[in-house]
């Protein structure tokens, strides 16, 4: 047994459960790192750490470490019910969806003592089979391979030709890594992990543990693979393994795959691309359009603001204005995004969220809202979604409006200029009311919050940091 590959996790462990908490604020009880899932690739090293809580939470944090530059980053960290389950994952502060790895100074000198370690090296892969039928290559890393009595552990990897993305956290890879526990007396294989790997050679999606004993069905053999098991076996030194040969990488740049690409949303810098795949019922759009144009067709390009309402952080705001004469209104909650198509921003037309990859479409718009607006003015602005499923009831969303004062703009933000319209709204969706007051600002067109329903009671809001493109 090669006990040099144990140890060093289990050294490791001791030096990342100073940090394991990572912002938790709770006693860890215990610090484990899987040897068996620690993996060189690319120069990069992935470590897992099992860490459980005095409360009794358990949870997975993924380090890696960058032995070209000697850095530490944060993969992802996920927290596990008591099946080892994911309940939640996050890679850095996005929550359910895969981020780029970020930063992690306080791992750096983990990644010098890591990075010279010589029992941890780049994969050396040779070939079960160049082509599978999979249609991709099987590789094997036979300086991995750890044999105690009947137990071989292995490395099984397979390359593919583009960079695909694994639901349900759009979590890219080039490369699957399956670790394997053969039984060489009874022939038996189980697979320990499942590891999606990044073109650079950290691991962005995993399935380790009991999860991946429950998905045993999902993981099967090709007789190749079978064959250099019992190869392996026979072996007294298996990591002279030569399979078909010396793996040799692809040289062409990989291209992500344009049917197994993203499949959630990209809201970065409020792109209307994806919810344009989508269209508005077309009497709803035109609807919409003949109420704001040519009376209230905004005035400026792009506004941009921290919305801040009770004890809450500021919620980022960006709303651009279409060619129709509609805005898109995104909202940064930090670990997802909310993005809108709205009516001078007052309602929602349609609209998701970053990690769904569906968005909700209103099949109904009931309103006798005209502009210009004039004092003691009173109109109603109803949406209502579709149903789901035969069962279902539409969502409907129901709106009392009246015009009820005016003041100076500059009072809401020294950024605005000119006067604005009071506007008190009640709205109903199901047995749930709420309050809000806006104001429509006259020399842009587009209506801004002045209140914000939250825990049964109308919170005025403040707007932060206003910027406006013209």
């Amino acid at each position: 047994m090669k006990t040099g590959k144990i140890l060093l996790p289990a050294l490791l462990a001791v030096t990342l459960s100073s940090h394991a908490a990572d912002g938790q604020g709770k006693k860890v009880v215990s610090s484990t790192v899987n040897p068996l899932v620690m993996i060189r690739l690319n120069d990069r090293i992935t470590a897992m750490n099992h860490i459980v809580f005095e409360d009794g939470q358990n949870i997975n944090r993924w380090d890696g470490f960058d032995c070209s530059t000697q850095k530490a980053v944060k993969l992802y960290w996920e927290m596990l019910d008591d099946k080892e389950a994911v309940v939640r994952r996050f890679y850095g502060d996005s929550y359910g969806r895969y981020a780029a790895p970020s930063p992690n100074s306080e791992l750096n000198d983990v990644a010098a003592s890591l990075c010279k370690s010589p029992g941890l090296k780049n994969a050396s892969w040779v070939y079960i089979e160049k082509k599978s039928q999979y249609d991709t290559p099987i590789l094997l890393d036979p300086a991995s391979v750890i044999r105690a009595k009947d137990l071989l552990i292995a490395k099984i990897g397979f390359e593919y030709n583009e960079i695909q993305y694994d639901p349900p956290y759009d979590a890219p890879y080039d490369m699957k890594i399956e670790v394997h526990a053969y039984n060489c007396a009874t022939n038996k294989d189980s697979v320990l992990a499942g590891l999606d790997m990044t073109p650079e050679g950290y691991v962005s999606d995993s399935l380790s543990g009991k999860a991946a004993l429950r998905r045993a069905a999902d993981f099967t053999n090709t007789p190749a693979t079978a064959a250099a098991f019992k190869q392996l076996c026979a072996m007294s030194t298996p990591s002279a393994f030569k399979g078909e040969g010396a793996y040799v990488p692809q040289a062409k740049k990989k291209s992500v795959s344009s049917r197994l690409g993203p499949m959630l949303p990209d809201m970065s810098s409020n792109s209307p691309q994806w919810l344009a795949q989508f269209p508005l019922p077309a009497e709803i759009d035109k609807q919409a359009q003949q109420i704001v144009n040519p009376w209230a067709t905004p005035r400026f390009k792009k506004m941009q603001w921290t919305l801040i309402w009770g004890s809450d952080e500021g919620v980022p705001m960006e709303l651009d204005v279409q060619p129709n004469g509609l805005m898109l209104l995104l909202e940064n909650y930090n670990v997802f995004k909310a993005q809108r198509l709205t009516l001078g921003n007052l309602g929602q037309l349609k609209g998701g969220i970053s990690l769904d990859s569906s968005p909700s479409i209103i099949s109904e718009l009931h309103t006798n809202l005209r502009f210009p607006l004039h004092q003691g003015q009173k109109f109603t602005f109803d949406t209502a979604l579709p149903a789901k499923g035969k069962d279902g009831d539409k969502t409907a969303i129901n709106r009392r409006c009246e015009v009820t004062g005016s003041d100076e703009a500059r009072q809401i933000s020294s950024a605005l200029s000119g006067r604005y319209w009071k506007v008190a709204c009640e709205m109903q969706s199901g047995d749930k009311g709420e309050k809000q007051t806006l104001a429509w600002l006259a020399d842009y067109n587009v209506f801004m919050p002045l209140t914000q329903w939250k825990d049964g009671a109308e919170l005025p809001v403040t707007i932060k940091d206003l910027q406006i493109t013209r």
